[in-house]
């Protein structure tokens, strides 16, 4: 598998990750309905006591490709900053040739 491959894999799982973390967190509070989840709310509840959860479809999908390009765009920023490392080299030393 390429290194390309890899990071776009890693970058899809993160943002899967974030968004369902982002879950848990409350976003927009309207009169008798709750949102959860960031950048877009995507878990909707009607508050009322045993009101079920409502799944926004359309906003978890942005979400997890919203934070995957992002997550992407880190690694791939990271990765040709390391590239562009100069390598330190270590200095030779010199053996002296005194004699005693």
């Amino acid at each position: 598998m390429s290194e390309q491959y890899k990071i776009s894999i890693y970058s899809l799982i993160t943002g899967i990750i974030i968004t369902l973390i982002t879950g848990f967190f409350p976003n927009v509070f309207l009169i008798g309905v709750s949102y959860w989840g960031y950048l877009l709310p995507w878990t909707k509840q009607i508050v009322y006591p045993g009101a079920p959860f409502e799944i926004l479809w359309i906003n978890f999908i942005v979400d997890i490709i919203i934070w995957s390009v992002l997550v992407y765009l880190t690694l791939i920023g990271i990765e040709e900053r390391e590239k562009k490392k100069p390598v330190k080299k270590k200095p030779i030393k010199k053996k002296s040739k005194r004699k005693r």
